[in-house]
């Protein structure tokens, strides 16, 4: 028997917050506190619906529960309306070098216990994953490094039964822990919070080796749908992935070893495409991503649209504990010692400064992009969405996730409609 996702049919009348209890036969029962999403974004300055961002824990990193510590301090500050988890909420692909059992019971076991160490132990992510409502995308590691083309450092990814095995038990804890609609998993989650509607795209999930989609055709028509929906509507929409759209493509090499980018894939096209008509007939559009080990906030301009104020966002908010990387890691060391530095994040990276013209295939004009924030180190961020008349703003914090730290607040940003 192993984990499994409760479905509870709550009526709309009930106020935001109610317990529910479970009780099964041979078990004691558990109760759990749960809260609604708020229908709409409230008006008035002391007032804001409050969006928790978290993405890439690796336990073996924060095993003295820095992440859930920190946690603690930070709510008690605020109460977050809902978590975005934006991937690697597990690494099933760690530790390296270690082949399992391609029996799909015994892969299944072990990454259980993951999810259950990481959704259930204090020390661990708890007190993030449980700080909220969640909704969750996946990325690569939820699955394995680079999924789902084979890994060096993975033997069970060497054949195609091994990678079919992996991925049929890793998809179905996913689907247990992560999924949190009742539809099949790498089916987008949508939701509304007026005026904001939000799309989460699983860009990872059936992903296929050929570089021609990161999409099934029923997400691609549930895409457009939605586009079509905001513009008609007159919704601001919020589009999340596990990747950054505007990474560099990744070489050949890199996307069959390393790390694909989603304009590897022939689908991108579509996918800028229809965000780029949701931007230029429906509103401002903001997206939100984790994956890059760093923190930032960008704005993005249409060359052709500079006089009409239309504008995408993209938030990065990433990690929550940075993920081993040996030799690199020891490396980062040893330059520290030499520079004499006290540095607590030496081995993160600074955020990629964007600035310029930026090329997005698929879009009907290049961008104007320009580097409003960045973050180093493992966080979260809260973004503060308040309403002023049609427009919606937009204020970023990001916590440094080291107990008493205050959060850098970035200036707030304005989501319009066309």
């Amino acid at each position: 028997m192993f984990a499994g996702l409760y479905d509870f049919i709550v009526d709309a009348r009930l106020s935001q917050s109610f317990q529910v209890g479970v009780s099964v036969e041979g078990a004691p029962p558990v109760t759990a506190a749960l809260r609604q999403l708020p229908p709409s974004v409230p008006t008035g300055l002391n007032n804001a619906f409050q969006l928790l961002l978290a993405s890439c824990f690796h336990w073996e990193e924060d095993k003295t529960g820095s992440a859930g510590t920190s946690m603690e301090a930070i709510l008690r500050g605020f109460t977050p309306d809902l978590l975005l988890l934006t991937g690697d909420q597990v690494y099933l692909d760690l530790p390296a070098l270690k082949s399992l059992s391609e029996e799909r019971p015994v892969m299944a076991r072990k990454f259980e216990a993951d999810y259950v160490r990481n959704w259930f132990e204090k020390s661990a992510y708890f007190n993030v994953i449980h700080s909220a409502p969640y909704a969750c995308i996946p990325d690569d590691h939820d699955y394995w490094n680079n999924f789902p083309m084979p890994a060096a450092q993975l033997q069970n990814t060497w054949t195609s039964a091994g990678r079919q095995a992996w991925g049929d038990a890793a998809r179905m804890l996913y689907g247990h822990f992560q999924h949190v609609a009742p539809t099949p998993v790498g089916t987008p989650i949508q939701f509304d919070v007026e005026p904001l509607s939000f799309f989460l795209l699983d860009s990872r999930t059936w992903r296929d080796a050929d570089f021609k989609s990161t999409m099934t055709a029923e997400a691609r028509d549930l895409l457009s749908g939605w586009v079509s929906r905001c513009i008609q509507e007159k919704k601001l929409g919020v589009f999340v992935t596990g990747q950054s759209l505007f990474m560099p493509k990744a070489g050949d090499f890199s996307r069959h070893w390393g790390d694909s980018t989603l304009n590897n894939y022939g689908d991108f096209r579509f996918l800028a495409g229809e965000l780029d008509r949701l931007m230029r007939e429906g509103g401002d559009v903001l997206l939100i991503t984790g994956d890059m080990h760093w923190g930032r906030v960008l704005r993005l301009t249409p060359r052709d649209a500079l006089g009409a104020s239309a504008n995408m966002f993209e938030v990065i908010c990433s990690p929550t504990s940075l993920v081993t990387t040996p030799v690199a890691d020891q490396m980062s060391a040893v330059q520290r010692f030499f520079a004499q530095r006290k540095d607590r994040w030496y081995r993160h990276h600074d955020a990629t400064i964007m600035s310029g013209i930026l090329e997005v295939e698929g879009t009907k004009s290049p961008f104007s992009v320009s580097t409003l924030y960045r973050h180093r180190g493992n966080q979260v961020g809260v973004l503060s969405f308040r309403r002023h008349g049609d427009s919606i703003e937009v204020t970023p914090r990001f916590f440094s996730l080291v107990p008493g730290t205050p959060p850098n607040h970035v200036a707030p940003f304005v989501l319009r409609h066309r």
